[in-house]
């Protein structure tokens, strides 16, 4: 369960009634996160509990009590004055009962040569504007230090609710998300400055969860799994698995769809065809064995093939090209085949006429595009700051599954679902990783298979947790070779 700020409130006001106060909940929250503290951090270790004005100082002040009343070297520190002594922060302060420091005080520590355990509690996920110029070059000192960060729900400076940087952020080592990750734990930048997240249960009933009307899911095979994932099975024979299609691509560069075949039939294809003209048919031939190859060179060839063959899925973008030809062989495609991936190419040829391309669109249909191909087809969502917001709107828009790729790649589809992929790496940004992606998601849709949104998911699950498995230098043709074994782990665990 992945909340925003609002509905996190939502749920603790319900917990606060049900207790019949909140202080008892951030006493809770305080000595969880203490607890927490208590298996990783040795009593050898200096720590500076960093506190701001609000429920997140608050639990600071409760984490550092616990920290000294079991035998901890702890220095505490409250960097703003507390405005209400009724609120639970000022009750919390009250409890303390050590010497609390002020900023003045940890500008100097820092200036130490000392690598101390830093707890930055300073702003929660209720930060919604740009934090002041001192905590601004508060921050930067602390992340100077390059010490290890410990940040209570969110680190400070990160919008909860989109993963924007206020200003400037506290880049931790480890986050600990009170009940739940928030949004901006798993969309980027917030997802780098959160560092590893740790969810902790601080005593909020669990049925309250089902209060709130929440629809985003963080990316987990559990999701997916058991909804048609296409396994071999003892009676499985290639066709029984789904017969694929792929449009091949122009003359020089025909390795976008030969990177897209390859992981197609690595992953969840019985059979995969490409569709190719006389020039590059011979090309194919040369490159990949296990691929069919069908020559067809125009729109009418295209269009008696489609209605006399049994095709499952359909891919269309990778390598095709920018231009007519290509527009009008996408609203072919996607007017005869019910299950249709739409990408790179295929996106970008309607960038003149984007009403055109959502036109042959539905609920079956997925494109894929990245950041620049979305604000060629999206460009009136271009400067909405939630990615979230963005893929919802951009999925009712084009009445279709939108995988928003990038860092944080999310799905979405017209009826608000949305799926956010957590494992991504970095070394899947290289030329290529978006066509093994595009091949990986068309293998496991269509009839007898697994639902658009369902296959879209999983899809860039298994890409993600393929190109892991490569720690530098990856290149696209690496996610292919290791497919085996991200299906031999979902094997193992799921199956």
């Amino acid at each position: 369960m992945i909340l925003n700020s609002s509905q996190i409130r939502a749920i603790e006001q319900k917990e606060f009634r049900l207790r019949e106060n909140s202080f008892s909940l951030m006493q809770s929250a305080g000595e969880k996160c203490a607890d927490f503290f208590f298996n990783c951090i040795p009593k050898s270790k200096d720590i500076l509990v960093v506190c701001g004005p609000g429920n997140n100082g608050g639990d600071g002040f409760i984490i550092g009590k616990s920290l000294i009343d079991n035998g901890y070297k702890v220095k505490i520190f409250l960097i703003l004055n507390l405005k209400n002594k009724k609120n639970d922060n000022f009750k919390a302060l009250k409890y303390l009962d050590y010497k609390v420091l002020n900023l003045s005080d940890l500008n100097r520590e820092l200036k130490k040569k000392t690598k101390p355990i830093i707890i930055d509690c300073i702003f929660g996920t209720g930060l919604n504007k740009e934090v002041s110029t001192a905590i601004k070059r508060l921050i930067r000192a602390i992340n100077i230090k390059k010490t290890q960060i410990f940040s209570i729900d969110i680190p400070t400076g990160v919008n909860s609710d989109n993963g924007q940087i206020m200003g400037e952020a506290i880049k931790a080592s480890v986050t600990l998300a009170l009940h739940c990750k928030k949004i901006g734990h798993v969309l980027y930048p917030g997802a780098y400055f959160s560092g590893k997240v740790k969810v902790l249960d601080i005593g909020i009933r669990k049925f309250l969860n089902k209060t709130i009307k929440n629809k985003i899911t963080e990316n987990n095979p559990s999701l997916w799994i058991k909804k048609k994932f296409p396994w071999k099975k003892y009676n499985s024979y290639k066709y029984s698995r789904g017969k694929v299609y792929i449009f091949g691509s122009l003359k020089n560069y025909i390795g976008a769809s030969l990177l897209s075949s390859n992981a197609a039939i690595r992953c969840g294809a019985g059979s995969v065809t490409i569709i190719s003209n006389k020039e590059t048919l011979d090309k194919y031939n040369q490159n990949f064995f296990s691929l069919l190859k069908i020559e067809i060179n125009t729109i009418n060839e295209l269009k008696n093939y489609l209605k006399s063959s049994v095709i499952t899925s359909f891919l269309i973008g990778p390598g095709a090209g920018v231009n007519l030809t290509t527009i009008e062989n996408t609203k072919l495609i996607c007017k005869l085949i019910k299950n249709v991936v739409i990408d790179a190419d295929a996106l970008t040829s309607f960038a003149k006429n984007p009403k055109q391309l959502f036109s042959i669109l539905d609920k079956h249909k997925i494109i894929t595009p990245h950041e620049g191909e979305f604000d060629i087809i999206f460009p009136e969502l271009k400067n909405i700051k939630s990615k979230i917001e963005k893929t919802l709107k951009a999925a009712k828009k084009a009445n279709c599954i939108v995988v928003f790729k990038g860092p944080d790649t999310i799905i979405a589809s017209p009826d608000g679902r949305i799926c956010i992929n957590t494992i991504g790496t970095e070394e899947l940004a290289v030329i290529g990783s978006g066509d093994v992606l595009s091949g990986i998601i068309v293998s496991l849709i269509g009839k007898n298979k697994m639902s658009s949104f369902d296959g879209a998911c999983a899809g860039v699950w298994i890409h993600s947790y393929a190109g892991g498995l490569v720690k530098k230098g990856l290149i696209a043709e690496d996610i292919i070779k290791n497919l085996p074994r991200a299906l031999d782990k979902l094997s193992k665990k799921y199956s």
